[in-house]
This record gives structure tokens, C-alpha cells and sequence, in this order.
């Protein structure tokens, strides 16, 4: 695993995706979002000392140097940071839409580059997704005590409306 900062040299990226995939961050120096950003994505790299003996690159490429890349990873950048998966000879992968902090960016890496993932992840809300390898995904969805109340007294309004309109 490579960690990589291209600062003017596009043609340098394009050599390195040649080889391998990589996550790659395009930022510019005075944009806000990138700065906040800056230290999460530098912690990144403790997160991923698990991951060091996978061939994989972590690169931030500054805005200077995308018009030098000739990948079509760089052609429609929306906006900074952009932060995506790039695969091998430049084509663009999922791009990473969540917060900017080290433990969503260490988890969009573990989606996208590690395919062994644990049996069950918590998801938002309280429910289990759980994988099965070869199957496919199945979910799950916890269901609250609220949602149980508020079914119950759906079905309680719907007989006492029942009722009302058999007495006229």
C-alpha cells in the first residue's frame, strides 16, 4: 500500500493507476471542506496499517494537476473534496458521498476494497444487516416498541370507526 501525494504531476497518477486500484481524495488548498478534512484523511493512514500488505494506493491529488490526467476518473470532478474509489487504468468507482471523518472514511475503504466483512454491521436506526457469502445481502429491521404502539392503535382506531359505522 502506497500513500501518495500529487501536487502538480498528473501524468504521475495516471502511471500509478496502471498498477493498482486506489481511494483517491481531489482537493483543492483553499476550499473549507477540504481543510476540515485534512486531518481525518491523515489519520486515515493509521487506520489502514491492518491493510499495509494489500495492493491498493491511497492518493490526494491536488486540483493543479487534474487537467494532466489523462484518466477518465478526473474528467467530471463535481466538486472538493471528491473523494472516490479509482480502479485500475483510470475508471472511476463508487464515490464516497458520507461524512469526512476518519472512521467513515476508513469504513468506505473497508466496503470498497476489503471483501471479507464481518458476518453483522450495525446499521443506522438499530437494525442488522447481515452478509452471507455467496447469497447476497439480507436485512433485517429491528422493529421499535414505538412502531408496535403506533400499529396497534391503527388497528384500534380503524375497529372503533368499524363499530361507529355499523351503529348508524
Amino acid at each position: 500500500m502506497k500513500f501518495v501525494s500529487i501536487l502538480n504531476d498528473g501524468g504521475r497518477f495516471d502511471d500509478l493507476m496502471k498498477e493498482s486500484p486506489a481511494l483517491v481524495k481531489f482537493f483543492h488548498p483553499d476550499c473549507g471542506h477540504c481543510k476540515d478534512m485534512a486531518p481525518h484523511w491523515d489519520s486515515l493512514k493509521d487506520k489502514l496499517k491492518d491493510h499495509h500488505s494489500k495492493n491498493i494506493n491511497v492518493i490526494e491529488v491536488h486540483a493543479d494537476a487534474i487537467p494532466d490526467i489523462k484518466s477518465d476518473c478526473a474528467k467530471n470532478i463535481p466538486g472538493y473534496p471528491t473523494i472516490m474509489e479509482v480502479k485500475v487504468n483510470g475508471k472511476g468507482g463508487k464515490e464516497h458521498k458520507g461524512e469526512r471523518h476518519t472512521d467513515a472514511l476508513h469504513d468506505f475503504f473497508l466496503d470498497t476494497f476489503v471483501k471479507e466483512m464481518k458476518d453483522t454491521k450495525k446499521m443506522k436506526g438499530g437494525g442488522i444487516k447481515r452478509t452471507l457469502k455467496g447469497r447476497g445481502k439480507i436485512r433485517r429491521k429491528k422493529t421499535s416498541n414505538h412502531s408496535r404502539k403506533r400499529r396497534r392503535n391503527n388497528k384500534m382506531s380503524r375497529k372503533k370507526r368499524g363499530k361507529r359505522s355499523k351503529k348508524r
